[in-house]
């Protein structure tokens, strides 16, 4: 289990400023739904660290990357859009679409989904850029430095 992590696209060269973002106004509460974005930053706020926990609920086991300011929310797929949002992942309705199986690949890891409907669907970002839509794909494989 790792604690405070930032997660952003993993670039050959150099290294990437965007991080995975929480998009909320200054002020507005951390709530289930908030989509997830790329977000240029030096330093990381509480938008942009999260925990990677290894979980099991109710035979349902996986990587979940929690928001570390509130570990109750995860990174999840969500069904109507396909983007990356933040959840509760501590249901077994809801683990199906926060289960990671972490997939390391030159020490750079991919995320893929393991159960459910979105299952083999891998976290994506839509290109290495502010603001850019954080989503889900079985045709995307990037990787992530985290």
């Amino acid at each position: 289990d790792y604690e405070g992590l930032t997660y952003r696209p993993y670039n050959v060269g150099f290294n990437s400023l965007n991080l995975l973002n929480v998009f909320r106004n200054e002020g507005d509460p951390v709530a289930e739904g908030k989509n997830l974005i790329l977000y240029e930053t030096t330093s990381a706020g509480v938008d942009q660290l999260f925990n990677e926990v290894y979980v099991s609920v109710q035979g349902m086991n996986g990587y979940v990357i929690q928001l570390q300011a509130q570990p109750d929310y995860a990174v999840n797929r969500s069904s109507n859009t396909g983007s990356a949002i933040l959840y509760s992942w501590n249901a077994a309705g809801n683990i199906a679409d926060s289960a990671f199986e972490r997939i390391d690949r030159y020490d750079q890891p991919a995320f893929r989904l393991k159960y459910g409907a979105s299952k083999d669907q891998y976290l994506c970002y839509a290109s290495d850029s502010p603001w850019a839509r954080v989503y889900f794909s079985k045709s995307g494989l990037n990787r992530w430095d985290c």
